[in-house]
């Protein structure tokens, strides 16, 4: 398995300019490894250097007891931070394209999220962890982002200022969501987390 992760490690430092070389260059692409890019793409849209997932399970303290840590949520939390930037591109009609390029990105594998807060669950909780009120919130989340496409795209009936002014409700609400997350995930005393959820 470590070998499969340094070779994607390689792979993907030669390709840190998402989308930048075509892709018949690298005839061994994945799946995986496409949407890994595309997720970069997102976060490199929205401003915020994005870590490469080379996996959605969180990693885990030991087989006995799970202890939650920043590592265990960093993905959610990363995606919580480049929401700053896309609301501020969504709120202006000039800008929409640039938040468009994102928002499809996100949306060619939106499971990815409410996944990887599932398999985190699911590290403490043993039964029905995808009905764990906490994966509710990162599957809200994550549809409510998504949703921001279609609006941007003009195809919920609402265009300009009037699309902007819901796109920043529906990010702001998506950011609620994910700090209510953050804030029951149980990870304890640290202060990127402790400051995200205080301001949203």
């Amino acid at each position: 398995m470590w070998i499969l992760t340094f070779i994607t490690v390689i792979f993907l430092i030669s390709a840190s300019d998402a989308f930048g070389p075509h892709m018949s260059t690298f005839p061994t692409v994945t799946k995986s490894t496409i949407l890994d890019m595309e997720r970069r793409t997102f976060g490199n849209v929205f401003g915020t250097s994005v870590a490469v997932v080379l996996g959605a399970n969180p990693s885990v303290a030991s087989a006995k007891e799970f202890v939650p840590t920043i590592d265990s949520v960093k993905q959610i939390y990363i995606l919580g931070m480049t929401l700053d930037s896309l609301g501020q591109k969504v709120a202006d009609p000039e800008t929409f394209e640039d938040a468009l390029v994102g928002l499809r990105a996100f949306n060619r594998d939106a499971t990815f999220y409410p996944n990887y807060a599932r398999n985190f669950i699911s590290k403490s909780v043993k039964n029905n962890a995808d009905g764990d009120s906490r994966v509710g919130y990162i599957r809200e989340a994550a549809q409510v982002i998504g949703s921001c496409q279609e609006l941007l795209e003009g195809r919920q009936g609402l265009e300009g200022k009037t699309a902007a002014k819901e796109a920043v409700v529906r990010v702001k609400k998506s950011q609620a969501l994910i700090a209510k997350f953050l804030a029951k995930s149980g990870v304890e005393g640290d202060e990127k987390i402790n400051a995200f959820v205080k301001s949203h």
